[in-house]
């Protein structure tokens, strides 16, 4: 089969020749209909100090997927062969600590799609059959594809606890774009959204934000202030990676209120912690999703919300080169691979 393979420590990757995997036991192998291409699989592409010290080549990359099951190893009941199909795509120990209290989003033994095992950018994926997840039939391949990075979006919504509050979000990029839809959704009183493309602000008002910032033109701090009479917003969610937007994020959020960390700055970011502490903010880290539950909410909302505007390229795989160049000049913001085409 063909796949996108990292052959070696470096920059670039290859689409090579490899082996179909077979499934072992617990295993099921998938027929990879659609994936897409994630701000992970760009560092690693790219490869950033993160990915040279995570990344163990040569690995399959990609980890965002929807197809079908084509077969199953022994000792798997469920799913069947033929059934439509995405995948968690961390896989759990289930025997730590945190698995047993049912956080194993956040298991410490935790292994990656396309991270720590090869991965979806290829004709076929072997995966546990217990991180298998079963798609709606009527939903396109190309969106069941991103239900991976939604279910982000719709963990940290969840947590920031939105219903008739308002949000501010900062960062124009694919899981920040798809929070203005989920709070919206989730009955926030107004969404605000800090960017920087013009273009993706105005995505961004067609998927919920009430108002958005451009932090080149406008000082977002100054800006929810004068909407908030000086208070401040309710909840922060900082999805941007960027150590100004936590620094702002800080200053923005009103005595009391909450803020959202979910973005991952290259370096250490220093917070004032006089400031966080005279206004008594909490802050909350968030990360992936709660399996399953996180994907059930995720599949209510993704029957109101129409995602297809963030997809705005898409490639067969063997062009793959051109989806990572379009996202490293920021000109996509979701780009979706076709293996077999």
């Amino acid at each position: 089969m063909k796949a996108v393979r990292k052959e070696k420590p470096g920059p670039g990757a290859k689409l090579a020749d490899v082996d179909v995997p077979t499934p072992g036991p617990g295993d099921v192998l998938i027929k990879v209909a659609a994936t897409s291409i994630c701000g992970t699989d760009l560092h690693i592409y790219e490869w950033n100090p993160w990915a040279q010290s995570r990344i163990r080549p040569p690995l399959i990359m990609g980890h965002e997927l929807a197809g079908y099951v084509e077969e199953v190893g022994p000792e798997v009941h469920s799913p069947s062969p033929g059934d439509y199909v995405s995948a968690e795509t961390h896989i759990w120990c289930g025997h730590c600590y945190l698995c047993h209290i049912g956080a194993a989003h956040i298991c410490r033994n935790v292994e990656i799609l396309g991270v720590d095992r090869d991965g979806a950018f290829a004709e076929y994926i072997v995966v546990p059959a217990r991180v298998v997840w079963r798609n709606d039939p009527s939903l396109p391949p190309k969106v069941a594809s991103i239900q991976e990075p939604f279910g982000n979006a719709v963990h940290a919504v969840k947590r920031a606890e939105v219903a008739g509050k308002r949000v501010l979000i900062f960062g124009d990029g694919t899981i920040g774009l798809m929070a203005c839809a989920v709070a919206k959704a989730l009955g926030a009183h107004s969404v605000w959204l800090v960017g920087l493309v013009e273009e993706r602000l105005e995505l961004a008002r067609t998927l919920g934000a009430d108002e958005t910032i451009n932090a080149r033109q406008a000082d977002p701090v100054a800006q929810v202030e004068k909407w908030t009479g000086g208070l401040g917003a309710d909840v922060v969610l900082e999805m941007a990676g960027a150590a100004a937007a936590l620094t702002q994020g800080l200053e923005a959020v009103r005595p009391g209120g909450r803020l959202i960390a979910f973005g991952l700055p290259p370096q250490a970011v220093p917070l004032d912690i006089p400031q966080l502490v005279f206004k008594e903010v909490e802050v909350v880290g968030v990360v992936g999703r709660r399996i399953f539950a996180t994907w059930e909410e995720a599949a209510r909302l993704l029957a109101r919300l129409d995602l297809s505007p963030l997809i705005t390229h898409e490639f067969p795989l063997s062009r793959f080169q051109e989806g990572f160049a379009r996202l490293s000049a920021r000109q996509a913001i979701k780009v979706v691979l076709y293996p077999g085409e």
